[in-house]
C-alpha cells in the first residue's frame, strides 16, 4: 500500500468540483502557497448553494441559512465583506394550513441534560469536523437510537427541520449520526454566541452564491463548464484529461460525491466498494409563484414531514420577499410526479400555482447506511485521505450541509498541504 506522503514544498493541485467544499480547499491551498486548478462541470460555481433571480429578487435553492454554529462561513463573510441578514422566521403548519406551536420540549423536560451526559460518554467529538470520529457510536437507524435512549422528544423537536431539509424521513433506515449532527449544528443544544451581530439565524444579502462567487474570484485558475472525462493516478502525478484539454497536477481533490467521479477514475478495489456503498435522496427544489398561502416565513408541512409515506409531498416552503408571490418549494420523490403533487399541496393549503420558474433536482446528503457505518466506513473513506495522490472532501465525509463542508475542507488542506513561504 502506498505511503501517505505529506507535502513539504509548493504544489499543483486539480480540485474536481467548485461547490463550497471544493472551492474552500482551493482558497486554503492557494493561501498556503500551492497552485490550484478548479474544475466545475456545471456553467456556475456554488454547487448546492445556487441562488437566481426572479423579478429583481435573489431566490437560494439550496443550503442558505446559517446558525450560530457557522463559524467558518462567518469567517469567510467577514474576509470577503459579504453582506449578511437575518433569515425568516419558522413556522409549521397542520394539513389545513394553520399554523402550530413547533414543540422544543427536548430543551426543558430535562432530556436535553440527559442528551449531553450521553454526548460527553460516546460521541464527545461530534461538534468536530467531519463525521468518522463518531460514526460508530451513532450507527444505529435514528429511530430505534431515539427509543434506547428515551429521547422522544429531540425527535418532536428537531425531526420536522431535518426532514425537511432533505436528511430523510426519522422513519427512514437512516444512521443516528446524520440526525445528531444535523441537531448540533442548529445551535440550540448549547448556546453560542452572536455572529456577525446576528442573534439567530442570518443568510446573505442577493443569495448566498455571493459567497461562492467571490470565492471563485480571487481564485487563480476556475474553470467552469469543463467536464472531467478521465482521471489517471501515477507514481509521479496525476493527469485528468477533460474535453477542453489535459490537466497535470501532483494531487487531485475529489470535491463530489466519490460514486458520481467512480465513472472516470482509474478506481482501486476500495475506492470501488465504498462507492458502491454510497446513499443518497432524490430532493427537489421548486421556485414557483403562487396566491393565497401564508406568507413572509419558512414554512414546515407537519402533514408531510412525519413519515416517509407521504415522500413525494412538499415537506416546506419559503416566502423570503413580501413583495414577491414567488416562493421555494422543497420536495422528495421522483421528478415526474414532483409539480403534480405539489400543486395538489398547495391547492389543499388553500393556494393557487400560478407559474413554475423553475425544478432542480439534487442527488442530496451522500451517506452510508448503518450496518456500513458500524463496519467503518467512514473510517475506511478516512484511511484513503492522501492515498494515490487523492483526497475527497464534500458531503459525505463531512456532512451535507455548507458549514460542516468548509470546515472539514479547510482542515484536510491545513493537515496535508501545509504553507510553502511562496504565499
Amino acid at each position: 500500500m502506498q505511503e501517505l506522503r505529506e507535502t513539504a514544498g509548493p504544489r499543483t493541485v486539480a480540485v474536481v468540483g467548485a461547490g463550497p467544499s471544493g472551492l474552500a480547499v482551493a482558497r486554503e491551498l492557494e493561501r498556503a502557497g500551492h497552485r490550484v486548478t478548479v474544475l466545475e462541470e456545471q456553467d456556475t460555481v456554488a454547487g448546492k448553494c445556487q441562488s437566481v433571480h426572479v423579478d429583481g429578487y435573489a431566490f437560494d435553492l439550496g443550503g442558505h441559512i446559517c446558525t450560530n454554529r457557522y463559524e467558518r462561513i462567518a469567517q469567510l463573510l467577514t474576509e470577503l465583506d459579504v453582506e449578511t441578514e437575518r433569515t425568516s422566521r419558522y413556522r409549521v403548519l397542520d394539513a389545513g394550513g394553520h399554523v402550530l406551536r413547533q414543540p422544543m420540549a427536548f430543551l426543558r423536560d430535562g432530556s436535553l441534560q440527559r442528551y449531553r451526559a450521553l454526548r460527553e460518554r460516546e460521541f464527545p467529538r461530534i461538534g468536530e469536523p467531519g463525521l468518522a470520529h463518531s460514526a460508530r457510536a451513532l450507527a444505529a437507524p435514528v429511530a430505534r437510537w431515539i427509543d434506547e435512549h428515551g429521547l422522544d422528544s429531540m425527535a418532536e423537536s428537531f425531526g420536522t427541520g431535518y426532514t425537511a431539509a432533505g436528511y430523510g424521513h426519522l422513519d427512514d433506515d437512516i444512521p443516528a449520526l446524520y440526525f445528531v449532527k444535523y441537531a448540533e449544528m442548529t445551535g440550540l443544544l448549547d448556546p453560542g454566541r452572536e455572529l456577525l451581530g446576528h442573534r439567530g439565524d442570518f443568510t446573505l444579502v442577493g443569495g448566498f452564491a455571493t459567497l461562492w462567487r467571490r470565492v471563485a474570484e480571487e481564485l487563480k485558475d476556475v474553470r467552469c463548464g469543463v467536464r472531467v472525462t478521465s482521471v489517471e493516478r501515477r507514481g509521479d502525478g496525476v493527469r485528468l484529461r477533460t474535453e477542453s484539454g489535459p490537466v497535470e497536477a501532483d494531487d487531485v481533490v475529489i470535491a463530489v460525491a466519490p460514486d458520481r467521479v467512480l465513472p472516470v477514475l482509474d478506481a482501486t478495489d476500495e475506492e470501488r466498494d465504498l462507492a458502491a456503498r454510497i446513499r443518497g435522496n432524490a430532493y427537489h427544489t421548486t421556485l414557483a409563484a403562487v396566491s393565497g398561502l401564508p406568507g413572509d416565513a419558512f414554512y414546515f408541512l407537519a402533514a408531510h414531514t412525519a413519515s416517509r409515506e407521504r415522500a413525494g409531498h412538499c415537506v416546506s416552503y419559503h416566502h423570503r420577499y413580501p413583495g414577491s408571490e414567488v416562493r421555494t418549494f422543497y420536495s422528495y420523490g421522483r421528478p415526474g410526479g414532483v409539480t403534480a403533487l405539489l400543486r395538489e399541496d398547495i391547492e389543499t393549503l388553500g393556494g393557487r400555482l400560478t407559474e413554475v420558474h423553475l425544478q432542480r433536482e439534487w442527488a442530496f446528503m451522500p451517506h452510508f447506511g448503518s450496518a456500513d457505518l458500524m463496519d467503518g466506513a467512514l473510517d475506511r473513506l478516512d484511511a484513503l485521505q492522501g492515498r494515490n495522490r487523492t483526497y475527497y472532501v464534500g458531503g459525505l465525509p463531512a456532512f451535507e450541509l455548507v458549514e460542516c463542508a468548509v470546515a472539514h475542507a479547510q482542515d484536510l488542506a491545513r493537515r496535508h498541504f501545509p504553507p510553502t513561504g511562496a504565499h
